[in-house]
């Protein structure tokens, strides 16, 4: 197997909720809620019912966001970054905008790209020396 040239992560819509055991007893892994509630009571002097508003609190565990992370190898990199154009630019700009963008563009369109066709929202990337 190649060894990883970068790493690239993608946030995903969604998110999972932190264990117990990751909250712990720190106060600030958790969320404080408020919620006014409607409570009927009923008053003994005019034998009527009425509304009382109580507020209630309650916490809830925070959640981490999902994310992918996807390895790549240095052949993808070179070909994310080389000045040969992929199909799908050629509607956009065409090759000679393509030529004309420095290695990181075209890495960062490659890259963009991929976070969309998975679904992502953002993504990160590190690119590792040789």
């Amino acid at each position: 197997m190649a060894d990883a040239k970068m790493s690239v992560t993608i946030e995903l819509p969604g998110s999972s909720m932190m264990t117990p055991q990751e909250c712990g007893e720190n106060p600030d892994n958790y969320d404080r809620n408020f919620m006014l509630l409607s409570v009927k009571s009923y008053d003994k002097k005019t034998k009527k019912f009425f509304f009382r508003k109580e507020p209630l609190e309650f916490k809830t565990r925070k959640c981490i966001p999902a994310s992918h992370v996807i390895k790549m190898s240095a052949e993808a990199y070179e070909y994310m970054t080389s000045i040969s154009c992929p199909e799908w630019f050629i509607p956009k700009g065409g090759i000679s905008k393509w030529k004309a963008m420095t290695p990181e563009q075209r890495l960062e369109a490659h890259l963009d790209r991929t976070c969309k066709a998975l679904g992502g929202k953002s993504y990160t990337y590190v690119v590792f020396g040789d």
